[in-house]
């Protein structure tokens, strides 16, 4: 082994006789590179060069920051009066001559209204003649989502008793603020001794409308039965749960015997928000032609049409016409049309036509304030996590693979969000022919709007969250066609039915109007819908067989969820033909 040579140390020195630290050795000849960074640092243009630099990424990240649209997070109180002082919160608010306005119920305050105004609060003083209505902040850059504001100036007082003999009465609210799907007692008197016709109605915010939410009772949305929302109903008591899409504001009772007096009520914040921000108004019909090639004797022919489905986003709905006079008009939601003693060559058309608005829902889920259960709608829950005859969510399949991909996740939100995922990474388009089978699309993986709806449904259902395929169509404008289309909605407990549209989130060939270039498809249509989508039926609707005996018949691909479309008795051939929805107008 060799031994290290002892040397003398050859530290360099310099001119002074003292040592200098880290120099090439004697003879190297290389200029170090310590040298050359410490030569740039003490050049002339160093300094001027690290300061454009550094005012290019001010620039940059200014522009970014200021360029984005204002976000409103809170405002308080909700409820107040005119000259009171609303606080708003949030960001991207701007400062000085960018700085953004707040509009209250449509409502523009003075510039003396304003308090104070920094990037994240805004302080002004609620203008004289504002109503209720929702609360936007606006810059040049956008506008925010909006928060709802009560003038309890305009919630109208209790009064002593019925203004009428017989009509409803409402004496207390209990409580007087809750989420949406919690129970809440009315009493009073004259509700009726059952449903039937009576109904509870809530205030309901759309668009950017002003006025007392409650006042024009065409801004009022219906605790409905479809939704479970009725748990008790009595003359003198009704248990309901705040239905989806309820707003704060007046509550009454509507029964044949006219409307009650409106008690104010709040609706409580729960994981988000949800608004329904753009309006179209559709003049539509639809029906079913028939055709008989045989028939003797006694013989009749069921056929069930549903109606425009009443929904927070769909309001207003009057019947235009319907021919012939149905044998049940309405049951929930479905018209029954009997034909009787049809001949042989007979043709006949059953069909309405329909005037409602249709609006579009957008949605702001805040996924850590999402209950990880569902113990405060237990009926609910069990009614739409089990499998029924168009969502198979029991199939093995899905079962596996719902737990395949949520995995450990416990958040319902965020559950969805991963199925939604996973079916728009996994399936593909392919017109749908015949008979659908979903159970087969799980291997598949390829399928039309209801096949995409109803496995999305099905997966929803066998991992825990409540979920209910929509069916109806895709409209545009007058003489333009409609496309027979299905989508979905899952429910989160203390906000409501998220709405989502996993065909159109996958497909952009099926968009029926271009989204903008400031909306993506895929993330748009995960929690929102627009204004496009005519929905018929909501989860699947049974209903009675009129004859023990009766031949029954359910359609493949008929854009509405009904357990039985068609029903027929006696010696009777005949067939039929979907007349689908055709927009007349639009306003």
């Amino acid at each position: 082994m060799a031994l290290e040579e002892n040397t003398p140390d050859k530290t360099a020195q310099g001119p002074d006789g003292q040592p200098v630290l880290n120099a090439p050795p004697a003879g190297d000849g290389e200029e170090p590179q310590e040298s050359r960074f410490q030569r740039i640092v003490n050049s002339k243009s160093f300094i001027p060069t690290v300061v454009v630099i550094g005012l290019l990424l001010l620039v940059l990240l200014t522009s970014r920051l200021t360029g984005r649209p204002p976000v409103l997070e809170r405002i308080s109180p909700t409820t107040g009066r005119p000259s009171d002082i609303l606080v708003v919160e949030g960001n991207y608010f701007g400062t000085g001559k960018d700085a953004a306005e707040v509009r209250i119920s449509g409502i523009s305050p003075t510039s003396k209204a304003y308090k104070s105004r920094t990037n994240r609060r805004i302080i002004v003083e609620i203008p004289e003649e504002t109503g209720s209505g929702l609360v936007y902040v606006v810059n040049k850059n956008g506008k925010s989502d909006g928060q709802l504001f009560i003038n309890l100036d305009q919630v109208p007082q209790v009064l002593s008793g019925p203004s009428r003999p017989g009509e409803p009465y409402v004496r207390v609210i209990e409580p007087q603020a809750a989420k949406i799907g919690e129970k809440i007692v009315i009493r009073g008197m004259n509700f009726g001794l059952e449903i039937r016709a009576s109904r509870v109605q809530f205030a309901w915010v759309g668009g950017t409308q002003g006025g007392s939410a409650g006042e024009d009772y065409s801004q009022l949305v219906d605790a409905r039965v479809s939704d479970l929302d009725y748990l008790n109903w009595s003359d003198s008591e009704i248990t309901v749960r705040v239905p989806d899409g309820a707003s704060s504001g007046n509550v009454l009772v509507t029964s044949d015997k006219g409307r009650s007096n409106s008690v104010y009520f709040e609706v409580l914040g729960g994981a988000g928000t949800k608004s329904y921000p753009k309006k179209r108004t559709y003049s539509v019909q639809y029906g079913v032609h028939v055709a008989v090639s045989a028939a003797s004797g006694d013989n009749q022919l069921y056929l069930w049409l549903p109606r425009i489905q009443e929904a927070p986003e769909q309001k207003n709905i009057r019947l235009v016409n319907q021919d012939p006079k149905p044998l049940l008009a309405d049951v929930g939601g479905v018209s029954l049309f009997a034909l009787t003693n049809l001949q042989k060559g007979q043709k006949a058309r059953v069909g309405m036509s329909f005037l409602f608005d249709r609006y579009r829902v957008e949605t702001q889920i805040a996924a850590a304030r999402v209950p990880v259960t569902y113990d405060g709608v237990p009926e609910l829950f069990k009614k739409f996590t089990a499998a029924d005859d168009f969502v198979p969510s029991g199939n093995p399949k899905a079962v596996q693979t719902a737990k395949s991909v949520t995995e450990w996740e416990r958040n319902p939100y965020l559950k969805a969000r991963l199925l939604y995922d996973w079916m728009l990474s996994k399936f593909s388009y392919a017109r749908s022919e015949g008979v659908p089978d979903v159970a087969a699309a799980f291997d598949s993986r390829k399928g039309g709007a209801y096949l995409y709806a109803a496995v999305y449904c099905a997966l929803l259902r066998a991992s825990g969250v409540p979920a209910r395929m929509v069916g109806g169509y895709l409209a545009g404008d007058a003489n333009q066609p409609t496309q027979r289309h299905f989508w979905d909605e899952f429910y989160l407990d203390g906000f409501g039915w998220v709405p989502v549209d996993p065909l159109l989130g996958d497909e952009k060939q099926f968009l029926p109007v271009a989204l903008g270039p400031e909306l993506d498809n895929r993330e748009f249509y995960f929690g929102n819908l627009d204004e496009y989508h005519v929905a018929l039926t909501k989860g699947s609707v049974a209903v009675s067989q009129m004859n023990p005996e009766g031949k029954v018949l359910r359609r493949p691909n008929i854009p509405y969820l009904l357990s039985i479309q068609e029903e027929s008795t006696g010696n009777l051939t005949y067939a039929t033909a979907l007349q689908d929805l055709e927009v007349q107008g639009t306003y």
